[in-house]
């Protein structure tokens, strides 16, 4: 793996538009000012930057293979906080503070950056340790009364790990789709359902001759005999 391409992965001009569109449409969601921008911008450039310069000190490609794993548990852990305070937030008071809205999204940009920088049997292994409580890694007597504590616990923290995995299943859907409102997901969908409607209807009854002559979609042909 190359320096060179793991920085275009985190300093790209799409990827420094996305984030920039992003916090852009935050400010007029949560009516943010210009220093809360900054802020903000301050707090995304030293993450990227900073682990910019640790991958800059290192040649071997394989340790740069091991930095990216680690960095990605760190900010997968750090989201999995975020997240898990702005939900209580929410629950407790009806509003979660508007900063850890956007540094849990803009988290999730750092993560969907990186991780096609990471095999898939690695990041199922990392998803696979985030989501087990950890009561189950602890060797512990219980009595009856405790061990069914622990399963209505059990059961509690495992639809807590199902809703973030949506939280940021819908940080990814929206930026792949560039867009932020759940409307606006649900046309584009749709629209993209009817163009292939629309392509298969006009597909249908194609033919090809000898894999070299096409005629595709509904057409009248005459052969005439000379």
């Amino acid at each position: 793996m190359e320096l060179h391409y793991i920085k275009e992965k985190l300093t790209s001009e799409n990827f420094n538009r996305s984030v920039s569109e992003n916090i852009e449409e935050w400010m007029i969601g949560f009516k943010q000012n210009e220093t809360d921008k900054k802020n903000i911008h301050l707090w995304f450039d030293s993450i990227i930057h900073q682990f910019i310069d640790i991958l800059a000190d290192v040649e071997i490609k394989e340790e740069l293979s091991v930095l990216i794993f680690s960095k990605y548990v760190e900010l997968k852990c750090y989201w999995k906080q975020l997240n898990t305070q702005i939900q209580y937030q929410n629950f407790n008071t009806g509003e979660a503070n508007p900063k850890l809205i956007i540094k849990a999204s803009l988290t999730t940009y750092i993560l969907i950056a990186l991780e096609p920088l990471i095999h898939d049997e690695d990041l199922n292994e990392i998803q696979e340790f985030l989501t087990k409580p950890i009561r189950e890694l602890m060797i512990e007597e219980t009595t009856q009364e405790n061990h069914q504590v622990s399963v209505e616990d059990s059961q509690t923290y495992l639809l807590e790990q199902q809703l973030e995995a949506l939280y940021y299943d819908k940080e990814k859907l929206f930026q792949h789709l560039q867009c932020t409102d759940i409307h606006e997901t649900i046309f584009l969908i749709q629209n993209m359902r009817e163009q292939v409607k629309s392509l298969q209807t006009e597909m249908d009854n194609s033919v090809i001759l000898d894999g070299t002559i096409r005629f595709t979609g509904k057409r009248k042909i005459r052969i005439q005999k000379i």
